[in-house]
C-alpha cells in the first residue's frame, strides 16, 4: 500500500476501513467504496438522484422516468447514443455541494491527488437503452482523464482523479463503466482497439462511490435495459492543473459557512486564494 505522505488520512483510513480500497487504487486503478461503508443512508442518495433528475427535466423540459426511456427526441448526440450530460451541478443546490466534502471520497482523492487538489468539473449523466443504430459496442470510447498531458505518466502520482456515484444500479447490461484492471501502470493512452478485448464492467449498487485513477483506462458499455442510469460525477484535479469548470467566487458564503468541512470546500473550489 503506497501512501500518500503530503497528507495524513491514516485516521480516515482506520476509522472507515479504507485500506482495501487504497490498494486496490494502487493495484487495479479504480475501487468501489459500498453505501455500508460511506455510511449514507438510501435518503441522501435519493436525494441526490432526484435532485439531479430534476435539474435534467428543468434544463431539456424532458419527463425523466426511471423505469422508461425518456420519450422526447433530444438533437443531436443525445438520441443518437443514448446519453446525456449536465454540467455545473454544483450551482442547482446543497446536494451537490454535499457529495464534494464525504471524509471517504475525500481522504481516497487525498491518496491519488495529494494535498490542496481542486474540483474540475461537477456533473450529472442520466443514460438510457441505446439506439439499435448506435454501431459500437461502447457509448464511450476507451480513454484516459489525463490525456491532456503527454505521456509517459507516473501512475504513482497522476494528475487526475474521478469520483462517480452510482445513483442507480450499476452493471454492464445498464450501461457501466468499462475499464481495464492495472491500465494506469501502463502510463499511457490505449492504442486503437486495444482496450476492449481486456476491459471489465464496474459493478456497483445503488449508493456506491466509484473512485478511479486518471491514468485508467476506461469507456462505456451499451445500455442494453430500459430506463435511467443515473450517475453523479466529478472529475479532480492536481493543483498545477487548470480546472475545466470555474467554480471560483460563484457560491454564496452561507454554503461554506454550513459546510461539513469548510476548509476543503473552498480548497477545491480555489476560494480564498489570490
Amino acid at each position: 500500500m503506497i501512501l500518500d505522505t503530503s497528507v495524513d488520512i491514516s485516521a480516515v483510513v482506520t476509522e472507515y476501513g479504507l485500506a482495501r480500497h487504497i490498494e486496490e487504487l494502487d493495484e487495479v486503478g479504480l475501487t468501489v467504496v459500498s453505501q455500508e461503508t460511506l455510511r449514507l443512508s438510501d435518503a441522501w442518495i435519493n436525494r441526490l438522484r432526484d435532485a439531479l433528475i430534476k435539474v435534467g427535466e428543468e434544463r431539456t423540459g424532458a419527463s425523466l422516468n426511471l423505469h422508461e426511456n425518456p420519450q422526447t427526441e433530444f438533437p443531436g448526440r443525445p438520441s443518437e447514443i443514448g446519453h446525456i450530460i449536465f454540467p455545473s451541478l454544483l450551482f442547482e443546490g446543497r446536494p451537490f455541494v454535499d457529495v464534494l466534502t464525504h471524509p471517504v471520497k475525500k481522504a481516497l482523492m487525498n491518496h491519488l491527488l495529494g494535498d490542496g487538489h481542486l474540483l474540475s468539473v461537477s456533473d450529472g449523466w442520466v443514460k438510457w437503452q441505446t439506439p439499435e443504430t448506435w454501431p459500437d459496442p461502447v457509448t464511450t470510447g476507451f480513454h484516459a482523464d489525463q490525456s491532456a498531458v503527454p505521456a509517459p505518466w507516473n501512475w504513482r502520482l497522476p494528475h487526475v482523479a474521478n469520483m462517480n456515484w452510482t445513483l442507480t444500479d450499476y452493471t454492464k447490461d445498464d450501461g457501466a463503466l468499462a475499464y481495464v484492471p492495472g491500465s494506469h501502470r501502463k502510463e499511457r493512452l490505449p492504442e486503437l482497439e486495444e482496450a476492449l478485448p481486456l476491459a471489465v464492467p464496474v459493478v456497483a449498487p445503488k449508493g456506491s462511490l466509484v473512485i478511479f485513477s486518471g491514468a485508467l483506462w476506461h469507456g462505456a458499455y451499451r445500455k442494453t435495459t430500459p430506463g435511467l442510469r443515473v450517475t453523479m460525477l466529478g472529475q479532480h484535479c492536481r493543483p498545477y492543473m487548470r480546472p475545466f469548470e470555474d467554480f471560483k467566487g460563484k457560491l454564496p458564503e452561507q454554503i461554506f459557512a454550513s459546510s461539513e468541512d469548510p476548509a476543503y470546500l473552498r480548497t477545491l473550489l480555489l476560494e480564498g486564494l489570490g
